[in-house]
Formats: structure tokens, sequence, C-alpha cells
């Protein structure tokens, strides 16, 4: 049986979302909810095959398509209802992919370690980690409004507000490769006002524009010199709220042995946070509390970092520790309507779990060797790394004569034990490894130079 088409289970955010995308992208999408008010919403908004119903269940998975279907992803907001989802899907009708949405590490691991054994693909997408991840990563770059890391931490993908006084005002793309003649740097997207551009070589970088640079790590501090990036404050890292981001964020600073403090609102949420933590301070009280940040030396902080559950209060208190002095402010607030505000509004940097989810979800569904990916702020633009296969498209010429699309560039190439940035005439070879940004809506077309 042909089982082309996708259904997701979930119709919030991420379901619609991934929905709306996947449809675009030419899938055949099919979204099952059961709030018959969402269902009525989706409708209106999406052109995709709706079943209302609850999507927990084996007849309602039936009677929606599930045994027509090659992936199933289950995208809503309980993590119980997705687990019992992907094991409906994997176990009963043999979905060949599966993509289960969990905060809870240990719904990750149970269904992770059920479908070990089965003849399928389920993996788990979790926001919180993801969420994480992103925060640790923008540590390392100053500056940077949004940073991954690619080809095993051996690339960043980092954006940044280019200033006026910035030495990459003014100029064109292709210079970049007289600056870093040797090395995968380059610019590889391109935030003008509202527009995305994935710039060929005779773009001008423009002050005010918001780049993408693809920087070898080793690269990373003469970046951040001609991009005018504030020296790095080395402090004290304030985190705001013991939630699960909040303490998974402190042990992970933990182990790099940073000196972090914590502020939780709640007594005994802070106690219970203190007592998993080895060498964080938890302080209890309000992160929007101006006389508390005071006494403890907001002005000394390298990095503010909110993480309640309270996104309006991550908002608020961010702009304040801003303004008291503190290096940098990152803050949670998923709301992708806020996120390609950042920098517009006095925060350095905004993480939202959706948007993560969003693109960590399409990684997966991508296949075509892809090992990993990530969508930049807005999902405009969409970053991957894969391995070339064998007999595919992209190693059958040098690059020049491939074809690829305007607004697809190949970032860098991992051969071996080198990283390069690939030129016209050299030509991809089965096994190599390549980072590779392209606007969203080439993401088909990209596929055809991807597949064998």
């Amino acid at each position: 049986m042909d089982r082309n088409g996708v259904l997701i289970v979930g119709g919030g955010l991420v379901g619609q979302t991934l929905a709306n995308r996947l449809s675009r992208d030419g899938y055949d999408v099919t979204l099952v909810e059961k709030d018959p008010d969402r269902v009525r919403e989706v409708g209106e908004t999406l052109d995709i095959h709706i079943f209302e119903g609850d999507g927990a269940t084996a007849p309602v998975l039936r009677s929606a398509g599930i045994e027509n279907v090659g992936l199933v992803v289950a995208a809503t907001e309980s993590d119980a209802s997705n687990v019992v989802v992907g094991f409906l899907a994997s176990h009963v009708f043999n979905t060949p992919r599966v993509v289960v949405r969990v905060h809870d590490a240990d719904h990750e691991e149970g269904f992770t370690q059920a479908c070990k054994d089965r003849p399928v693909e389920g993996v788990c997408v979790n926001p919180d980690t993801a969420s994480v991840d992103r925060i640790a990563s923008l540590l390392e770059v100053p500056g940077a409004v949004d940073v991954m890391q690619f080809l095993e931490g051996g690339v960043f993908v980092a954006g940044f507000r280019i200033g006026a006084a910035s030495d990459f005002a003014g100029l064109q793309v292709s210079d970049m490769k007289l600056l870093f003649a040797s090395t995968p740097t380059l610019a590889v997207a391109i935030q003008r006002g509202t527009r995305w551009i994935v710039p060929g070589g005779t773009e001008q970088i423009l002050a005010k524009d918001l780049v993408y640079f693809a920087i070898a790590r080793h690269e990373l501090a003469d970046v951040l010199a001609l991009v005018g990036a504030p020296p790095e404050r080395h402090g004290r890292i304030m985190v705001a709220g013991a939630t699960s981001i909040g303490l998974a964020l402190a042990k992970r600073l933990e182990e790099r042995d940073e000196r972090v403090v914590m502020l939780e609102e709640d007594r005994a949420t802070a106690q219970a946070a203190a007592s998993q933590l080895d060498h964080v301070l938890v302080i209890v009280g309000k992160s929007t509390d101006q006389a508390l940040l005071e006494d403890e030396e907001i002005e000394q902080v390298s990095t503010f970092v909110a993480l309640t559950d309270d996104h309006e209060s991550n908002l608020v208190s961010g702009l304040l520790a801003r303004r008291l002095g503190a290096g940098r402010s990152i803050v949670l607030v998923d709301n992708p309507a806020m996120v390609s505000m950042v920098g517009d509004i006095g925060i350095d940097a905004i993480i939202s779990p959706r948007l993560l989810t969003i693109g960590e979800t399409i990684q997966h569904i991508r296949g075509g060797g892809v090992r990993s990916g990530a969508a930049l702020l807005g999902e405009e633009v969409e970053i991957i790394e894969v391995d070339a296969k064998p007999d595919c498209r992209l190693t059958s010429a040098p690059l020049m004569d491939v074809g690829l699309p305007p607004g697809v560039v190949i970032a860098a190439l991992e051969r071996g034990d080198q990283t390069l940035l690939p030129k016209g005439g050299d030509q991809i070879m089965a096994g190599d490894r390549l980072l590779i940004v392209a606007m969203s809506e080439l993401s088909t077309k990209l596929n055809e130079f991807l597949e064998s």
C-alpha cells in the first residue's frame, strides 16, 4: 500500500502550523482535533482534511485514515495523549514514521524504547530540551539574537542585528570569501524589514539587517569583532523560574562550571529546586521585583534568562533586568508573533518552545538523509544538515552545473576531518555531510536534489 499522507493529531498552534506548512509543500494532510470550535477555526483557515474526534483512540484514528498515511505526528498539549497516539500508530497500525511531542523525559524514554523492536521509525520532539539547547548555544555567542549549532558543534549559525558602525555594513556577501578564504564562514540569510533573503554573492549587507552567518567555531571571535558585538561579560547567570526548562538549564550550566543564581516566587518550588542543584543559589522572590534585582546586583549579571510559566512576566522582567544593567536578556515567550520582534523591544533573544518544536518536527519529516535541522526566526528560512546520498542529483555534477535554484545555499561541507566552504567548481561526493540553507517554500524542490 502506498502511504504518502500525513496525519496530525492536535489542532493547536503546533498542529496548525505543521499542517499549513506540509500542505504547502504538497503533502496530503489530515488533521484530527476533538474541540469543535477549533475544528471550525482550522476549517476556515486551512485547505486540508479535518476530522473531529479524540485522536488518542483507535476508532477515530482508523476513521481519519491512519491506515493510508506514512507519517503520524502527535502534537496535542498533553504528553499522555501524544504517547497514546504514538503507541497506537506504531504498534497497532504500523505507521512507518511517528513523531511524538513530549515534555516529560520519562514519557520520551518509554516511547523511544518501545519503538526499538518495531519496524517503524519512532522519534520524540521535546520542546523543553530544544529550548535548553537553544539557550545554551546563545550563551556561547555574545550579541546574537538566535544561535544554532551544526556539524557536531563545528559550525554556528548565528543571527546578528547589523549596526551602522559594523564592518559588515555595506559589504557584499561575496566579499566574505576574502575575509575567511579557507573556512565555512558566510552570510546565509538576511531579514530586511519583513522580507527574508537567502543571499547570492552580489547581495549587500545593510545597517539594520538581521543577518545570519554560518561561522566556523574557530572564526567566531573574528566574526564577533567585525559584527561589532559587545564584548563578552564574565559574571553570574541569573535564571528566573524553577520550571522544568529553568531547572534543566541550571543543571546544564552547573556542568559547565558557570556561576548561577535562580529566582523562584513559590517557596516550596524553590526548596525543591535547591535540593536538585549542587552549586546554584536559589532565592525566593519575584523576578519583576526591582528591589530584589538590585539587592542581587543585577548590574553584575552577564545574562538574565526569564523562564517562568508567566510569559508576560518574562517580558517585563527581561526588560527590567536590561534597564538595571544586566549584560543580556533572554526570555521565554511562546508567542510566535513576538519572536520576529526580537531586538525591537529591548530583549536580546526570545525563546519559543512551540516554534522550536515545529522546526525539529519538520526535520524528522524531511527524511532524505537529513540529520538535523532548524528554522530561523519567522519560519521563512530553514537550515538542514544532510548526508549526500549516492546517485542523488546533488552529486551528479560540479555545483555550478547542478542547477540549485536561487534561494538555496550550501553553507558548509564536511568531508572526513575537513570542513570547507564549497565553491561552484567543487563536486559533492556521496557521504559528504552538508549544511544547506534554503527558503522554506523551496523545501519540496530541494528534496529533488537530495533523494537518490
